[in-house]
């Protein structure tokens, strides 16, 4: 018992949680205006019903045609008017209803930027916002609690009404003496043993149509971790030109169909007829309840009749308004258990909106440091990835002195970009320390110290925007300066044949004439991004990948030209194109194997600089050949 009140605290909260959070995905009026909506559709059948009594009433009592007509009047003017506002307050809750969606996945977005990068990267955090995405396909959690708590605030209301509407019948008398079974019938006796029958039978009506609820939400929860397979193969892979033409060159169609009839379409195939067996033993069990009840109901409303406690049109009044009592105690039950079920995927949302971020954030600011005069160091730093054995960098020391050009080599895996990834406080080492002038870089605002750094990842990604904002990361911008970096990093031409320039949008996501851009092209552009921001710190982590060997050690030299007496830190697998820098560091294994310049490695035969090097003059010589 203990545990079953500790577990209805916890869901009344996470309830209380998610109305909260409804204001921020739908807007603050959107609850009021679906349970206004609720309300009166619940209450709206009770007019009819009431005025379908006095009409009966009125026609076996031979009233006047003129009090017929009011009536007829009043139940038709009444229930267009409560129609009236059900579909304009609908409307409008519809429309915030409609841009939930966005919404959602916009929130969830905001989220992951507020987080520290590692912690948004982590695997949990990926699981839990997946899972999240995926269940988003199938109903909204808060869409789902804002539904079913407005509708059972609306059974509240339509179980007073038929109350109201009922009680009247329990204490109905007849007016002639009666004996026997008719005067027990005309007993409140005979009312309360119908009523506690009732009771009875809805408890049992209830509770298995809670616990169909319960059911079908976990099926189809369970049926939610096949939609992002389905929809990789069939909007993603299959829809896609690359993708099209592997499947046609492999003949791939084959193993795909059988993979999504094996691993999709057969689970799901079960989990509906699992669903259809849930619908039909609680569609017998309802059948059997209502019939049941009905009957009683009708025996019950007709024996009072007989007894002469009341007219005609009072036995239609009380049993549809008996009838709509019955049902909206049903769906109380109904949406109680649909809501406790519905929880657990609510409980995932708020976990997720509720993370805060594990990195440090200093108070120091970088207004002090003066990029002419600062030195990076690491100190004994080793790193392994979140929820990851293995280091990547094995007690690694180094220094990076101000206005070098620092190129770093090495082969894949071996921790070039994981060292880029701690300088730049996207991760925090797991020993060691990184020190900007002798001060932990852990003491600086993040904010501010990222200030001091532009760089261009090897994954990096542009935006669906035009080229200006792309290059300037902002909707207000310097035309000179935007053309100036996109010549520095050698696009401007191309730039310059777009019908908009400037304002050409790239890719065609949010516009028609988009322009789709080279992997060369979008790599430029990347560049020219870095140099707009003018950090005093510059890295390029192999943004030049798609770019041959020639085209890549053009960018690297003109970039080498234009970087002035910034700090300039170079990351490439092509030694070719880091000749030109002042020192040379040799990854291996996550730990720095050789140190130099390009003569001084190359004096070492036996060394990795030298085995590197030679590989690749001799691929390139063999290529010319």
């Amino acid at each position: 018992m203990k545990k079953f009140f500790s577990d209805l605290k916890e869901d009344f909260g996470i309830i209380r949680q998610g109305l909260k959070l409804v204001k921020i995905y739908l807007g603050k009026n959107y609850f009021s205006l679906n349970l206004i909506v609720k309300i009166l559709r619940a209450v709206s059948p009770y007019i009819t019903i009431y005025c379908t009594g006095l009409i009966i009433t009125a026609l076996t009592q031979k009233q006047s045609f003129e009090q017929i007509l009011v009536y007829v009047l009043v139940a038709t003017v009444s229930t267009l008017i409560i129609d009236i506002i059900i579909r304009t307050v609908n409307r409008k809750a519809l429309i915030m209803l409609n841009s939930c969606w966005e919404k959602h996945a916009a929130l969830l977005s905001r989220k992951a930027l507020e987080l520290d990068y590692a912690k948004a990267e982590s695997s949990s955090v990926q699981e839990l916002r997946g899972k999240i995405e995926e269940n988003a396909n199938n109903g909204n959690g808060l869409t789902w609690v804002a539904e079913c708590v407005a509708e059972m605030i609306a059974c509240v209301f339509s179980i007073i009404v038929a109350i109201v509407m009922i009680s009247g019948m329990v204490f109905s008398r007849s007016q002639t003496p009666l004996s026997g079974f008719m005067a027990f019938v005309d007993s409140p006796l005979f009312a309360v043993s119908l009523i506690a029958f009732s009771v009875v039978v809805i408890a049992v009506s209830v509770r298995y149509h809670g616990l169909s609820e319960k059911k079908q939400f976990n099926i189809f929860n369970r049926a939610v971790k096949f939609n992002p397979i389905l929809e990789y193969y069939n909007q993603k892979y299959l829809n896609e030109n690359e993708s099209g033409k592997d499947v046609r060159i492999f003949n791939v169609r084959g193993l795909i169909n059988e993979e999504i009839e094996e691993k999709i379409h057969n689970p799901i195939s079960k989990m509906r007829k699992e669903v259809f067996r849930v619908w039909s033993t609680i569609g017998q069990i309802s059948t059997v309840s209502a019939n049941l009840l009905g009957g009683l109901v009708y025996i019950f409303v007709g024996l009072k009749a007989l007894a002469g406690a009341f007219g005609a049109g009072k036995v239609v009044e009380y049993y549809g308004a008996i009838t709509k009592l019955i049902s909206a105690c049903t769906d109380i039950a109904g949406n109680a258990g649909y809501l406790r079920a519905n929880n657990a995927q609510l409980k995932q949302e708020i976990e997720y909106l509720n993370l805060v971020s594990d990195m440090e954030n200093g108070t120091r600011t970088v207004e002090d440091i003066d990029p002419e005069n600062a030195v990076f160091e690491f100190h004994n730093v080793s790193f392994a990835y979140p929820e990851t054995e293995p280091l990547i960098l094995k007690n690694f020391s180094m220094k990076i002195e101000s206005g070098e050009r620092l190129a770093v080599v090495g082969m894949n895996g071996s921790g070039k970009s994981t060292m880029i990834k701690l300088l730049c406080r996207l991760y925090d080492p797991t020993e060691g320390r990184i020190t900007l002038n002798g001060i932990d870089i852990r003491e600086f605002d993040y904010a501010e110290y990222l200030k001091l750094f532009a760089i261009v990842f090897q994954d990096f990604k542009l935006l669906a925007f035009p080229v200006g904002e792309n290059v300037a990361c902002s909707d207000e911008y310097d035309e000179e300066r935007v053309w100036q970096c996109l010549e520095m990093a050698g696009v401007k031409d191309r730039v310059e044949e777009f019908p908009k320039k400037l304002r050409q949008s790239i890719y065609k996501l949010y516009e028609k004439d988009g322009i789709d851009l080279s992997g060369g092209e979008e790599q430029k552009i990347a560049i020219a991004r870095a140099l707009y921001k003018d950090a005093p710190f510059v890295i390029l982590d192999e943004p030049t990948a798609a770019l041959d060997p020639i085209a890549e050690s053009e960018i690297y030299s003109r970039f080498n030209d234009i970087a002035g007496n910034k700090t300039t830190v170079y990351i490439s697998h092509r030694l070719s194109s880091c000749r030109f820098c002042s020192r040379i560091i040799v990854f291996d294994n996550g730990s720095v194997i050789q140190e130099g310049t390009h003569e001084e490695l190359l004096e070492n035969p036996n060394g990795k600089y030298s085995e590197l090097w030679n590989a690749q003059a001799q691929y390139y010589a063999e290529s010319e050949a």
